[in-house]
């Protein structure tokens, strides 16, 4: 996200949402949709712009799948995080029509901890 808004791409159209927060216990697709209008009510000019929304520990809500395939289906950029093996099935893939690409992110090694 940084990377992108020092590049000139406006914070307004970056969104960021952590599904492991407690006030987002029980959420739903439906709410994530209404969350959506909330945003666009808040920024009208990117219903016609390119965003980004970064979806980390998604895997937490059900259903999810078809949240992010219609934000795909309105050429939105989204990148999906999460620390469950469920992420990484093949039916993502099928569920998102091959529209995915999955980057495996390794743990430091011992020496990388120490380094940093």
């Amino acid at each position: 996200m940084e990377h992108l808004i020092s590049s000139g791409l406006p914070k307004e159209r970056t969104v960021y949402v952590d599904f492991e927060d407690p006030r987002l216990l029980g959420v739903e697709v439906k709410d994530l949709l209404t969350f959506l209008d909330v945003y666009y009510e808040m920024f009208p000019e990117n219903t016609r712009e390119e965003c980004y929304f970064f979806l980390d520990e998604v895997q937490n809500v059900p259903g999810w799948e078809r949240f992010v395939r219609f934000l795909l289906e309105r050429n939105q950029r989204v990148i999906v995080s999460g620390s469950s093996s469920k992420l990484l099935s093949k039916e993502i893939a099928t569920s998102l029509r091959g529209r995915s690409l999955s980057v495996r992110v390794y743990p430091f090694s011992f020496r990388e901890i120490l380094k940093a």
